[in-house]
């Protein structure tokens, strides 16, 4: 759909979970989306739709915050004529795969009109929308859709899963713009009650899969595909019209994530990289650390948008991994990263694995090649390639005590495996109880020097792995005496002498009993 189709939305064309395209009738490629799954080959063939869209000049004027508070007021009424329609229609019966009540906008848009337009909204946007030819024209085109429940499906999939990813971001411009704090009145259409924060994007997941469970014919398709893309259009129109109302030049989606500066290609980084693929798991941003991930054989550097691929991030499970086959098929999930194997199946996902390097590449600065070979080399500049423990194989625990004993020889300064803290030689460790964390990746500047990521609406696969070096929680820290700081020691001594003197008190009193 459009950038929030009627809403806006943000970066990733996952994240739109946008539809488009055309069948090649008995093909290959018919059956490859039968079994891939319908969005997937949406996904592929409306890259060009979805960018229009997206840098539509409306969306570049939420993007600056240029927009008037009137402006976003008509944007607001067109919305609401939309869903409210829609919502009228859609059940739990006609479209079970598509449904959600907990998705339902109809009433936070009521209640952003009710904030900005005062207690008599309901006339005033009711005559606001009969007064917009790209209204009316988008509710002929739904009225006449709304006989066939696929057709149906097809709005709420684009509308609902549109604002679930674009309205992290989206949300968030036009609270600042007025002042307002998340799911505000106001700004309550970009927030979701019944989905929780930085859940939207395994929601969206989600929602291509339901819309997988469909059953689709070659007909039926083709019929989609021209209502999904006549919903582009309507809403190109839609947003033309809330532009033209006051008409201030805006930011690109690019600019706009970079804080207003220039666009281009960043250059590549001055020192090239070529990592094996254990290696590159390596590089997922932990302790601030950089974040790569590999794409077509090419590194890219994507550490300036750690909000988002960074630990916690909404696109974490990206970070340190191959995404070749998951971008060019349009696909998040985790079976289909670091498929060095692969290769594009159809002219679509040649297509898209381009345009997928283009636009990440116009973003994120060229670190160095995958080494596709099955031996891994761990030659390289020191701190520029180090492995995960997930990556690598556990040493025995005596291997482990030998290799804390040869760090230190000295017993000096040693970082103890389980504490962290720096000291003498630990006895746990020394026992082989806990093997010494992997070191780090460390960040490394990016010559790009934006400031934030490509994607950076956040949502889609929320997939947040445990930190697996955050050793300093571990219970088995407390049980590490020659790295405890004075609050604890003095907490412990505290508990010994109350025990002690709890000893002497009980044993007086059973050798009065026992005397008496």
């Amino acid at each position: 759909a459009s950038c929030h189709g009627p809403s806006a939305c943000a970066r990733p064309l996952w994240e739109a979970g946008l539809l488009g395209g055309q069948l090649g009738a008995m093909s290959k490629y018919g059956q490859l989306s039968r079994t891939n799954g319908h969005s997937k080959w949406f996904l592929q063939r409306t890259l060009v739709e979805h960018d229009k869209t997206m840098d539509d000049p409306w969306m570049q004027m939420i993007y600056k915050q240029s927009f008037s508070v009137k402006q976003y007021a008509a944007w607001l009424v067109r919305n609401h004529a939309c869903f409210a329609a829609m919502e009228n229609k859609i059940t739990e019966t006609s479209c079970p795969e598509v449904y959600d009540q907990k998705l339902l906008r109809t009433a936070a848009l009521e209640t952003d009109l009710h904030q900005l337009l005062g207690v008599s909204w309901r006339g005033e946007a009711e005559q606001m929308a009969r007064d917009s030819p790209a209204t009316q024209n988008y509710l002929a085109h739904f009225e006449e859709d709304s006989t066939n429940n696929l057709r149906l499906a097809a709005h709420a999939f684009l509308q609902y899963n549109a604002v679930l990813s674009g309205g992290t971001y989206l949300g968030k411009m036009v609270s600042a713009k007025l002042s307002l704090v998340k799911g505000a009145p106001g700004v309550a259409f970009y927030a979701f009650l019944g989905v929780g924060d930085g859940k939207e994007a395994a929601r969206v997941q989600q929602y291509l899969k339901d819309f997988d469970k469909l059953s689709l014919s070659d007909e039926e398709r083709d019929d989609l595909l021209v209502c999904m893309r006549r919903i582009y259009a309507d809403t190109e129109e839609l947003m033309k019209e809330c532009f033209d109302l006051n008409p201030v030049a805006g930011l690109s989606y690019n600019a706009a994530k970079d804080g207003g500066s220039p666009e281009g290609p960043p250059p590549p980084c001055s020192e090239q990289l070529e990592l094996s693929l254990a290696e590159l798991h390596g590089y997922i941003g932990e302790d601030g650390g950089r974040i790569l991930m590999s794409l077509a054989g090419e590194l890219l550097d994507v550490s300036a948008g750690s909000e988002m691929y960074g630990p916690g991030g909404s696109y974490a499970l990206l970070a340190g991994r191959d995404v070749t086959r998951c971008l060019a098929t349009m696909s998040l999930e985790s079976s289909e990263l670091d498929d060095l194997a692969w290769e594009p199946d159809s002219s679509e996902e040649e297509q898209a694995l381009v345009q997928w390097r283009t636009k990440l590449k116009e973003k994120y600065p060229v670190a160095g090649s995958l080494n596709k070979s099955p031996v891994a080399t761990d030659a390289g500049p020191e701190g520029l390639r180090q492995r995960t423990a997930a990556s690598t194989s556990a040493p025995s625990a005596p291997a482990a005590a030998g290799a804390a004993a040869s760090d230190d020889p000295a017993g000096e300064t040693q970082k103890c495996p389980i504490s962290g803290k720096e000291g003498v030689g630990c006895p746990l460790s020394t026992f082989g109880i806990i093997k010494k964390p992997a070191p780090k990746a460390k960040a490394a500047a990016s010559s790009s020097g934006g400031a934030s990521g490509f994607t950076a609406g956040k949502s889609l696969i929320a997939s947040v792995e445990a930190n697996s070096s955050a050793t300093e929680d571990w219970w088995l820290s407390k049980l590490c005496p020659l790295h405890w700081d004075n609050a604890t020691m003095k907490a412990f001594v505290i508990a010994a002498c109350t025990c002690w003197l709890h000893g002497i008190f009980v044993g007086w009193m059973l050798h009065k009993q026992i005397r008496g």
